[in-house]
């Protein structure tokens, strides 16, 4: 894989400032891959970039921190993969002004993204790589269509690797760019040192098979009673599988320990009072809401995938489990909560390995570098 860090000094920003750069992402809702194209896009602007956004579907929620960073923002309001429609609106709207770069997030976008540049005979197709998906037709749908791309951006070094072989593409074609993370204003948290008479283990992320939360709710059902009872889970985000998740709490009983609170714009405020995140994902990128925890100095439990293990150094900077394996994670969440000392130790270590390697301006830095590189090249 390329090391993205060479990259950072081949032009400086200055030689950007008449290059229109255009993301196109598969949809706005709030995500992880969303919330990284606002800072990237964001930053780059400030770089002097001439940024805008193309949502395949529909805007929604992240398209706001964009108009009010003055950057215009497009819904194509398409439908799901196979909406063919995505291809003639995506050529219709950049063969007015097309930009020298298309740079494309999640991979709906990515497949038409590289269709239309293709067609439009773009300078340059980037494509962003949020997760390793091994889903077969993922694999195959990228394979068929990888000679359109002109660079990949992996958000971490596993992904980058593990993407590159499933999808047959060269090393030299891919680049890994970690996402940053804003650290608190405050960033000191109390920590009990005692033996506290309750928990507050926290879920953040869209309710979706890949996020594995029922896992989390099985585990939680695995928890001695006296763990149990003085312990509350909340789950923040929304997806497909909220009814089944409201079925499945109502089902073992726990409708007055464990709560679905949606979407929340005070996600940080939940950060800072909880005991433990756990994140019970099949498969990962580099997971956002791990790296909000760590500069939260609030202590993570998660599964050991691709991407996370970027992150978590097990029982060192975190707490690594199989995924799907509700049984051990139920004993590794005994473990770390009845373990005070060993949580505020492990947070600490989390906090000072997210401080010194993963900030916004590092990766808008690094992105901006490999833009213009690839500008550059014949």
């Amino acid at each position: 894989m390329q090391n993205s860090d060479a990259n950072s000094d081949v032009n400086s920003p200055s030689q950007t400032s008449s290059k229109r750069l255009v993301f196109c992402i598969t949809e706005l809702d709030p995500g992880g891959a969303e919330k990284a194209l606002v800072r990237i896009a964001v930053g780059l602007k400030d770089l002097g970039w001439d940024v805008s956004v193309v949502s395949l579907r529909d805007a929604g929620v992240m398209a706001q921190p964009l108009h009010a960073a003055g950057i215009p923002v497009t819904a194509l309001k398409c439908g799901w993969f196979g909406d063919v429609r995505a291809v003639y609106r995506l050529t219709r709207h950049l063969i007015a002004s097309p930009p020298e770069i298309l740079l494309c997030f999640l991979h709906q976008a990515n497949i038409v993204g590289r269709i239309v540049g293709r067609w439009l005979k773009l300078p340059r197709v980037v494509s962003g790589i949020r997760v390793a998906d091994s889903r077969r037709w993922i694999i195959w749908s990228d394979r068929l269509t990888r000679r359109l791309v002109d660079h990949y951006v992996a958000v971490s070094d596993a992904v980058a690797e593990l993407h590159s072989r499933l999808c047959g593409i060269p090393s030299s074609k891919i680049s890994a760019i970690p996402n940053g993370v804003d650290l608190p204003a405050e960033p000191s948290r109390r920590v009990v040192l005692g033996s506290p008479s309750s928990f507050r283990i926290l879920y953040v992320g869209r309710l979706t098979a890949q996020k594995s939360p029922q896992t989390l709710v099985e585990a939680f059902c695995r928890l001695s009673d006296g763990v149990r009872t003085a312990t509350t889970l909340d789950f923040i985000g929304d997806g497909p599988q909220r009814s089944a998740m409201t079925r499945l709490i109502q089902q073992r009983g726990l409708s007055d320990r464990v709560r679905l609170l949606g979407h929340r714009d005070d996600v940080a405020d939940f950060l800072q009072a909880a005991d433990l995140l756990v994140l019970p994902s099949i498969w990962e990128g580099l997971p956002n809401v791990v790296l909000e925890a760590m500069a939260h100095r609030l202590p993570v439990v998660a599964s050991d995938v691709d991407g996370v293990r970027d992150l978590i150094r097990d029982k060192d900077t975190g707490w690594l489990v199989p995924p799907g394996q509700p049984d051990d994670l139920a004993a590794t969440i005994t473990q770390v909560l009845q373990s005070p000392q060993l949580r505020a130790e492990v947070a600490e270590n989390a906090f000072a390995m997210v401080k010194e390697n993963f900030t916004w301006d590092a990766a808008i830095r690094k992105y901006d570098g490999l833009l213009c590189r690839l500008m550059k090249s014949d």
